[in-house]
């Protein structure tokens, strides 16, 4: 199977701009090593046409920072999305975790059941009425689920009427597994324990090993008729990871990480992956995107390159 190669350079829904370059950096990294399955890939980039004014200006959602804009290019992302293969792999890089909101859902639209594994160390969940913050990373999994209904301060109607034109309710809480969870607020957790939602903390991977996660993935999996797992990297700890802009302290290690993708990525379901949230400008030597490269480069070389692990 081909792979396909989606990269969605836009980083509007982060607090601070840099993601972009972080999606477009995948493109000298392949190159530069040569690598001839990245090459041979089908390649799609999509690009806003206008992005210097969208930062500049502050927009008037203050709770769904460039909300507007962002709906604008997010329709060309669904579009583009719909017109993709499902029955041949692809991979998402994407300049923020927002993406995930629209994506996530034109999948679930065409392959059955998906079944979610959010390899991350926030979980995503939040609306404009509880994100403390106002950006959109950290609303997709409300998003593609249309779970968070809380309103736990004031927002404009202007922006809550945007907010739920825009969710798409297409994943099921059954068939989401969160991984490296560390940094939440208290609506999300009371989400995800009012609909038993399994997750792991870094803490609880640290201790206790890959092995608990890997086996309640087995177990969705089993159930599920495709896999997308998403991949941001601040699940890593910041401590050597820092070309990220959300990072938090307690991560997980490189070691930690390529074990649970060798296993994740070797799966025949696992036919989407996205790689999320590094930026290089708050990074050096571009290091994190050099970790995440040879972290998910068996996806890149195809089943024939993936470890056979018992």
């Amino acid at each position: 199977m081909a792979l396909q190669v989606v990269a969605v350079a836009c980083d509007w829904g982060a607090g601070q701009p840099g993601g972009m370059a972080g999606v477009l950096g995948w493109y000298h990294l392949g190159l530069y090593y040569k690598h001839l399955a990245w090459i041979e890939a089908h390649h799609h980039c999509l690009l806003p046409k206008v992005n210097r004014s969208v930062w500049v200006e502050t927009g008037p959602h203050v709770y769904a920072r460039r909300f507007e804009p962002w709906l604008a290019f997010a329709e060309e992302v669904r579009q583009h999305v719909q017109t993709l293969s499902p029955a041949e792999p692809i991979l998402f890089l994407t300049g923020d975790h927002s993406w995930a909101g629209v994506i996530l859902p034109t999948l679930a639209s065409r392959v059955g059941t998906l079944g979610v594994i959010w390899i991350d160390a926030h979980a995503d969940f939040h609306n404009p009425a509880t994100s403390p913050s106002g950006n959109l990373h950290g609303m997709p999994m409300a998003l593609a689920t249309g779970l968070n209904t809380h309103r736990y301060h004031p927002v404009p109607d202007n922006t809550w009427k945007l907010w739920e034109s825009a969710i798409q309710a297409t994943i099921q809480p059954s068939n989401i597994l969160f991984i490296g969870l560390r940094s939440y607020e208290p609506p999300e957790m009371e989400l995800i324990q009012a609909h038993q939602i399994p997750f792991f903390t870094s803490e609880a991977i640290i201790q206790e090993g890959v092995k608990p996660a890997l086996e309640a993935a087995q177990a969705l999996a089993e159930r599920c008729d495709a896999l997308y797992v998403s991949f941001d990297v601040d699940v890593w700890d910041p401590s050597f990871a820092r070309g990220t802009g959300s990072p938090a302290a307690g991560g997980l290690s490189i070691g930690q990480v390529r074990s649970l993708l060798d296993e994740l990525l070797s799966w025949p379901k696992t036919l989407f992956l996205e790689v999320t949230e590094i930026n290089p400008l708050l990074d050096r030597e571009n290091q994190t995107a050099l970790y995440a490269y040879g972290s998910i480069r068996s996806f890149i070389d195809g089943p024939s390159a993936r470890p056979h692990l018992e």
